[in-house]
């Protein structure tokens, strides 16, 4: 007997539909006969993780309604015809704009991109949804239908090998995953689109942080503005400004030129304001001595970051720590 795959939203989806806080995405994974199961179910897969994650925590959330839809609706075999997967009907009122909507690849493409009842759908579902998407051959359909995608991830099919210029194919689980990731991204931020990549992949990989950086950056402005929260968000470590301009698949020599045109300093001094002001957090919120500030700030020792302190605020961390436990307002010197 055929197995039966299902995509309904007590699988997919959290249980956050009753909240005033909480935003639904409807997101449509366009299914035939012959589709490819892998990229289906990597991003169902990607955004159930997300909607898991924010249930742990607490303020607004997105929950993601992954909805599997088909031309009839009903059972539709995967590429491998032991497998089927339960599809609602694409069309009507119920299951025809998305927010995200998604074109599944697979063997059967092109016999489904030759049914014209199916293309006159895809391109009303098309028009009515903000994102249209393909996983692996699925470009095969939208074109078929005479649809261009709309993207959020700016990594195409072509995927960059992060650190070098060697381009080389991504695999359609792979493709799905950066779809994913950049929908929650956009949605939910960095953080939360790195928690669910690191439960996706079962190492950690090195080059996660530059992919995520990446991926839904489109314009120059938006690539800095992307570099300077990364700059922002690792200030506590030991970086450069080479590792900066990686985060964006740019040279360090055009990054800087880029970085001051848009943001108004250079990468070192936004990095070291970046610094300043954790220190400034660590020190009213916490006990910890001068030193161990220091480190955690990325300023190597209690030397070095009480002389960049003192030609900040002309004061010493200590008494800024005092003036800010008593009350004081404590603003920057001007240079």
């Amino acid at each position: 007997m055929d197995q039966a795959a299902t995509f309904d939203d007590e699988e997919v989806s959290s249980p956050f539909h009753s909240s005033e806080d909480s935003v639904v995405k409807l997101i449509g994974i366009l299914v035939y006969d012959g589709f490819s199961l892998l990229g289906a179910a990597t991003l169902a897969e990607a955004l159930r993780f997300a909607n898991e994650l924010q249930s742990r925590g607490t303020g607004k959330t997105v929950t993601y309604s992954v909805r599997l839809v088909s031309a009839r609706g009903g059972a539709i075999a995967c590429s491998s015809s032991s497998v089927c997967a339960w599809t609602e009907r694409l069309g009507g009122n119920r299951f025809l704009g998305f927010d995200a909507l998604y074109v599944a690849g697979g063997s059967g493409v092109t016999r489904a991109a030759a049914d014209e009842g199916l293309t006159a759908l895809v391109r009303i579902a098309c028009s009515q949804s903000a994102v249209v998407s393909a996983l692996g051959s699925g470009d095969v359909l939208l074109a078929g239908a005479g649809v261009a995608r709309r993207d959020l991830a700016s990594v195409g099919r072509g995927a960059w090998n992060a650190g070098t210029s060697k381009v080389s194919p991504l695999s359609e689980g792979g493709e799905a995953m950066i779809h994913s990731l950049a929908l929650i991204k956009r949605d939910l931020g960095y953080d939360m689109a790195t928690a669910v990549a690191n439960r996706l992949t079962s190492s950690n990989d090195q080059h996660l942080p530059i992919m995520l950086s990446t991926i839904g950056t489109g314009t120059r402005a938006e690539k800095a503005q992307e570099s300077a929260r990364w700059l922002e968000r690792n200030c506590g470590r030991q970086i450069s400004v080479g590792d900066a301009a990686r985060t964006i698949a740019m040279s360090e020599r055009n990054f800087l030129r880029l970085f001051k045109r848009e943001m108004g300093t250079t990468p070192s001094q936004y990095l070291l304001q970046a610094r300043l002001n954790l220190g400034c957090e660590l020190l009213a919120r916490s006990d910890l001595p001068i030193d161990k500030i220091a480190r955690r700030t990325g300023l190597t020792n209690g030397e070095r970051f009480s002389k960049v302190f003192k030609k900040q605020f002309a004061m010493s961390p200590t008494e800024y720590r005092n003036r800010r436990k008593n009350g004081d307002t404590v603003q920057a010197a001007t240079s």
